[in-house]
């Protein structure tokens, strides 16, 4: 079986978990293993970035000794025979960081500083399977990770390269997740969270079987578990059910990790490194009827944008207008709502909110209304099945609707509050509408 196994940055945040991933791709057969960087890694080089921007060079410094400190350590407690190797690789990481800060190239440096993290420990893992003696190769990312001139990764490319690297059987295969090149040859990446989609862009590319995702928790919840008392695991999800829970807030999973994989019929396992006997969440193309409702996830700074215009009464093209607006400034909309006489709809970016707002103005007056959030729930929403609207709503009871969007899927119903109803309204609907499940866990890990 071809498996690409994913471990984020707390899966690999110290010496003690890298052993632990090395155990669990032994037992897996990973044929290819995509990493993070070790976790707070990231934020600390984009800390270093921002400094250098400033031109505060002596704050970056301190912020890199710390991360020295934190990779010394590692490898002082990682590797023995290959000790030497892993400090000169530490010792050259720091040397390139320097390097930029001193020559500051927004573009280019600001790249090439964040993609250290990712570059390291990637290494660090690999000699440390190597003085296993466990066969592994790294591969550099970036050599077979390309964006295109619209900043799509070039999947053909990708293909090609991968069966040209993956020929030796019986091989550890460690590449990095989040970094790439861009298509004028510099260094770039996939955004945060973009390890998730290496792994299944790389997944598809190879014809993999499984796409593993691990992380420190036990799967997909009913519910965000950092505010809600009581949510469970979901063992089995469908593609588009997890896809909408990953655009719309679940962060066990990056949103565009889905397709790649439901486009080839890659199952995709959510698992925790910290308790590998977890059973965790397996994600295809088999949907679960077994419950009305399966999960909730919740995606705050949305930002709501109103047009009233009396023009839009009995008109049309008046929608296709709104659209070209925002297609123009490569802005996505969520959510939308019309009547005779008005358009609401919301963002999750407002990068380009003036520019936006001074175009829809020709249309009509323009009302804004920032910090909401877009609590979306999933399961199996038959438009035929009586009385689901009336348990959702009693779910919510309490907490004031600002939209509601229902009817493009039987999988999912999205409805807009203001942020500061976001605990109330998740709690609510974990009370009322998962009370009286349950989700066992078998142990499938030996």
């Amino acid at each position: 079986m071809i498996k690409v196994l994913k471990f984020g940055g707390t899966s690999v945040g110290s010496a003690g978990n890298m052993k632990k991933v090395a155990e669990i791709i032994r037992h897996e057969g990973a044929t290819i293993t995509v990493l993070s960087a070790m976790s707070g890694t990231t934020d600390a080089l984009v800390r270093i970035v921002s400094l250098a921007a400033q031109g505060n060079t002596k704050e970056a410094e301190n912020i890199l000794n710390s991360l020295h400190e934190k990779y010394a350590t590692c490898i002082a407690e990682l590797l023995t025979d290959k000790r030497a190797e892993a400090e000169t690789l530490l010792e050259q990481m720091e040397r390139r960081i320097r390097q930029e800060i001193v020559l500051f190239k927004e573009y280019i440096s600001e790249r090439l500083i964040i993609s250290q993290g990712e570059l390291l420990t990637s290494a660090l893992f690999t000699l440390y399977l190597q003085e296993c003696n466990d066969r592994t190769q790294l591969l550099h990312a970036p050599d077979f990770m390309r964006k295109d001139a619209e900043g799509k990764v070039d999947t053909v490319l990708l293909q090609q390269a991968l069966k040209d690297k993956i020929q030796k059987t019986g091989t550890f295969y460690v590449t990095q997740g989040f970094i790439c090149t861009d298509h004028e040859g510099n260094r770039d990446n996939l955004g945060r969270g973009g390890s998730d989609y290496s792994a299944a862009l790389i997944g598809a590319a190879i014809g993999a079987d499984e796409v593993q995702i691990w992380t420190d928790i036990d799967g997909m919840h009913n519910n965000d578990p950092r505010f809600v008392e009581n949510t469970y695991p979901i063992h089995r999800m469908s593609f588009d059910e997890a896809a909408e829970l990953a655009y719309f807030g679940a962060k066990i999973l990056h949103p565009a990790t889905i397709q790649p994989c439901k486009d080839q019929g890659i199952a995709v396992l959510l698992k925790n490194t910290m308790d590998p006997q977890a059973e965790g969440t397996r994600i295809s193309d088999a949907e679960d009827d077994s419950h009305d409702f399966h999960a909730v996830a919740a995606k705050d700074g949305i930002t709501v944008i109103r047009i009233y215009s009396t023009r839009m009464l009995m008109a049309y093209g008046f929608l296709r207008k709104v659209f070209e607006v925002f297609e123009q400034h490569r802005t996505p909309i969520d959510m939308i709502t019309t009547s005779e006489v008005a358009v609401s709809l919301t963002i999750d970016s407002d990068c380009h909110l003036d520019e936006i707002v001074a175009e829809l103005k020709s249309l009509g007056k323009i009302e804004i209304e920032r910090d909401n959030t877009i609590v979306c729930l999933v399961g199996c929403l038959d438009h035929n099945r009586q009385g689901l609207a009336a348990s959702i709503m009693e779910g919510v009871c309490g907490v004031p609707l600002k939209m509601i969007s229902y009817g493009a899927s039987h999988r999912s119903i999205a409805m807009l509050v203001e942020t500061r109803y976001k605990r109330a309204i998740l709690q609510n609907l974990n009370d009322t509408l998962f009370s009286n499940h349950s989700e066992t866990q078998t142990d499938n890990y030996a």
